[in-house]
């Protein structure tokens, strides 16, 4: 369902479409149906990748390097924010900064690589320590509520990234919903913050959040490594 859409796959949600009659409607208007395909990853040999094909790539395909992102970078500009996502590992946030980020995303890809990692909150106070300093440190993933956001602030994240919940509220609600799954995350950060006693984010602390023992044993700040690990996520964390 995710490479074409085809007689079946028509057959099937036809019902669905035609009790929605403006939002078929808009699509018309808007150049058709969506084709699924993936124009980023367009090639003169393949100018149209379908979405399975393209993510198959993704998964198999050469691992860029942190020249790589070092290359990118100087093609973007040296005044743009630039920020690197899926780190999780001290060792990789020094390489991404090295490579000039200004921004780190502590993010395990909503965890659909590595299913033994540790959750990006338990990799962030490591991560936090090794390049607070040097560059903004965002967390992404397992946000569901407003006191998740105030963990990982406590922990040392600037901000916080979400998707699902934005996606699922959109969906059930449309616009709408996601006003009122952000007013959900407001109300919690709020309550939250009233129940450790911070009257702003600035007063929250490390101190705030205790850590299960056996994670603090596992997330311990990995040693320097020479300024260009030769691939990206070349260390992770494991439980």
């Amino acid at each position: 369902m995710f490479s074409d859409i085809d007689l079946h796959t028509i057959v099937r949600f036809a019902p669905q479409a035609l009790t929605k009659p403006w939002w078929l409607l808009d699509f018309i208007r808007n150049g058709g149906l969506p084709t699924l395909t993936v124009p980023n990853y367009a090639t003169r040999e393949q100018p149209s990748w379908k979405f399975v094909e393209a993510l198959g790539l993704l998964n198999t395909g050469a691992r860029p390097s942190w020249d790589d992102v070092a290359w990118v970078k100087e093609r973007w500009g040296t005044s743009l924010p630039f920020l690197v996502k899926g780190v999780m590992h001290p060792d990789d946030a020094r390489a991404a900064a090295d490579a000039g980020a200004t921004a780190i995303s502590v993010s395990t890809h909503g965890g659909n690589d590595f299913d033994s990692q540790l959750s990006p909150i338990a990799a962030l106070p490591a991560i936090v320590d090794a390049v607070g300093d040097r560059l903004e440190v965002l967390l992404d993933g397992g946000v569901r509520r407003g006191s998740d956001v105030v963990k990982a602030l406590a922990l040392g994240a600037r901000a916080v990234l979400v998707g699902r919940p934005y996606l699922w509220a959109l969906a059930a609600r449309g616009e709408d919903g996601v006003y009122e799954m952000l007013e959900f995350l407001r109300r919690g950060i709020e309550q939250a913050m009233r129940v450790v006693s911070a009257p702003t984010i600035a007063d929250l602390e490390r101190r705030h959040v205790l850590l299960p023992a056996d994670v603090e044993r596992r997330v311990a700040v990995a040693s320097p490594t020479d300024s260009s690990p030769p691939t990206m996520g070349s260390h992770a964390w494991s439980q």
